[in-house]
């Protein structure tokens, strides 16, 4: 009997099984615990826990400005403003890696996750408003997906097509002017065309040219969607292979790599993908079910570099001396190397320990509060706090401290995972 790969059960148990033997990275229980218990008490305090909704500061597109008078049903309007917000999701998890790199020796790069967010924005923005008759999207099988119109941007057909010329003049009029001591430039256009290329392609080949045609057929499940993905796009496949320590995606390893032993899982870019679909599209909608996933909590961390970074200031993760040093001194880590690989596992294992504190000390707060009101609310904090909603109050605080200049530094990797 075959067994189903589910990739968020791999990421939990590879990372686990790695840190159990890690030379590099280790959690400082103690510290987390801390650390842990006071996130649980700000939640109580505020009856949430607090982070930003998807959309909160603007960055994203969220299709509410997209018209089309020549369209008569509701439901179909509906289907399509969400066939081009979770293409747009899927082209910028496509890619959203490394920022920091930059092509001149004399200034830094400042572009951040928001500038390119804008950006591309800006980007799914530009036939918002169209009275054109000819240029509509086609319905398919309409109680499933839709296609999007010829004219968007980040159609799959335009995707697929896209060159780094036009990626480029597209995105850099929209980013922040550049001066002599800091330039605001996308790195590795080229590759980012090629995975934007895969992305169109991909759902051409394999979903009918739907993003929607896609996520219906996880039938509501997170893990699942994360699975189709990895299936479709080779460039969102994530993980390392601990024999030779090398990041490895090519097509031909990748049924061997999920049933391996020695592969460590991350998918962090699969994932986030799935949890801005669910944010955008499912969590708080009532239009559609498609997007609501039964099972967000499979969903881990996103182990990136902002999570471990805030996870370090704050004494839950240590490095060993030696790795230090290098984090501090901005070395750059080899891709899928064992420092790069342990601190991101390490994010992993931290956050799964924090999500089950955070709970307890939830648990414990409420057994000693009387009050009706922290009852009757306790089931939906419980319910609230999870791998992924700890982790976008782990980066949204880090963001904030990171602007402050109140972190140290993070670690660098040159990669196209995160």
């Amino acid at each position: 009997m075959t067994t189903t790969f589910s990739p968020t059960s791999s990421v939990r148990t590879s990372c686990r099984d790695l840190i159990r033997q890690s030379g590099s990275v280790s959690i400082n229980i103690p510290a987390l615990v801390k650390f842990s218990n006071e996130i649980a008490e700000s939640i109580h305090s505020n009856q949430s826990l607090q982070v930003a909704e998807w959309d909160a500061d603007g960055w994203h597109y969220t299709g509410k400005t997209y018209q089309r008078r020549q369209y008569q049903d509701d439901e179909l309007y509906e289907l399509m403003r969400m066939e081009r917000v979770a293409l747009y999701i899927l082209s910028m998890d496509a890619i959203n890696f490394c920022f920091w790199p930059s092509s001149s020796s004399s200034a830094k790069n400042g572009l951040e996750y928001e500038h390119l967010a804008i950006a591309l924005r800006k980007v799914a923005e530009i036939d918002d408003i169209s009275d054109d008759r000819q240029d509509h999207a086609d319905s398919g099988d309409s109680s499933t997906y839709v296609r999007a119109e010829s004219s968007y941007a980040l159609s799959p057909s335009n995707l697929a097509t896209l060159t780094a010329t036009k990626l480029q003049s597209l995105l850099q009029p929209h980013f922040p002017s550049s001066s002599e001591s800091i330039v605001y430039e996308l790195p590795e256009i080229d590759v980012r065309c090629r995975l934007l290329n895969e992305l169109g392609t991909g759902l051409i080949d394999h979903h009918n040219g739907s993003a929607l045609n896609m996520i219906s057929k996880a039938n509501q499940s997170a893990d699942a969607l994360v699975r189709i993905i990895l299936k479709t796009f080779p460039g969102f496949r994530d993980y390392v292979n601990r024999d030779s320590w090398t990041n490895k995606c090519d097509a031909c390893d990748w049924d061997a790599a999920k049933s391996s032993t020695s592969v460590i899982h991350f998918y962090k870019r699969a994932q986030i993908a799935v949890a801005d679909i669910w944010a955008a599209l499912g969590r708080c909608s009532t239009s559609s079910q498609r997007c609501h996933f039964t099972d967000m909590k499979l969903i881990t961390t996103f182990p990136d570099y902002r999570v471990p970074q805030i996870l370090r200031q704050v004494g839950a993760l240590q490095y060993t001396p030696e790795l230090a040093a290098k984090v501090d001194n901005q070395e750059e880590l080899d891709e899928g190397g064992v420092d790069e690989v342990e601190i991101r596992a390490g994010t992993v294992v931290a956050v799964e320990e924090m999500v089950e504190v955070v709970k307890k000390h939830l648990i414990d707060i409420s057994k000693a509060d009387s009050s009706k009101k922290t009852k009757n609310n306790l089931h939906k904090l419980l319910e609230d706090v999870s791998a992924v909603t700890i982790d976008w109050y782990l980066w949204q605080r880090g963001e904030k401290e990171d602007r402050l200049n109140l972190l140290g530094p993070h670690h660098r990797v040159r990669t196209t995972y995160y």
